[in-house]
């Protein structure tokens, strides 16, 4: 069951969540993910259980760039997209700066990118510091830079 809840959830599954849900204790739950990453640690599975603010399994990023046209993305907003190119692209972005660009919606997406797992943030002076995850580059394929042109590029399309 634990395996079925990481599959099909869109966002990051928390401890509570998760011992909530299969009715143990978070300590159970803890053994229940050591043991799913030892599963799937081997080079002949080509998922992984990912930590970010949860847990869920994900694509290992050795196969994320090969698979992405497959990765349905259709959850993401045109809103939500251009708030997250914007930040990948200027990250470290303060938040100010992104309300600035787009308005006060900001503050909206912020929150949603961050329980999508698509970013973090950290208090700086009076607004925050805006940075893309790890999960972030795992979910569209990104290795480096030049590969947020191809990403934008292929978004435009739908």
């Amino acid at each position: 069951m634990l395996e079925a809840a990481l599959f099909t959830t869109e966002r990051p599954l928390t401890k509570r969540e998760l011992a909530r849900f299969l009715r143990v204790s978070e300590k159970e739950v803890e053994r229940l993910i050591d043991e799913l990453k030892r599963r799937y640690k081997s080079e002949e599975h080509g998922i992984e259980v990912v930590e970010l603010n949860g847990y869920k399994l994900s694509v290992k990023p050795q196969f994320a760039g090969l698979v992405a046209r497959f990765a349905k993305r259709s959850e993401l907003s045109r809103g939500l997209l251009r708030a997250l190119s914007i930040i990948a692209h200027y990250e470290p972005m303060k938040q100010s700066d992104l309300v600035r660009a787009i308005g006060n919606r900001a503050y909206q997406y912020v929150r949603e990118l961050e329980r999508l797992g698509f970013i973090r943030s950290e208090k700086y002076s009076r607004t925050k510091l805006l940075k893309t995850t790890r999960y972030f580059k795992q979910y569209f394929g990104i290795k480096s830079k030049s590969d947020l042109k191809k990403v934008g590029a292929r978004n435009h399309e739908v």
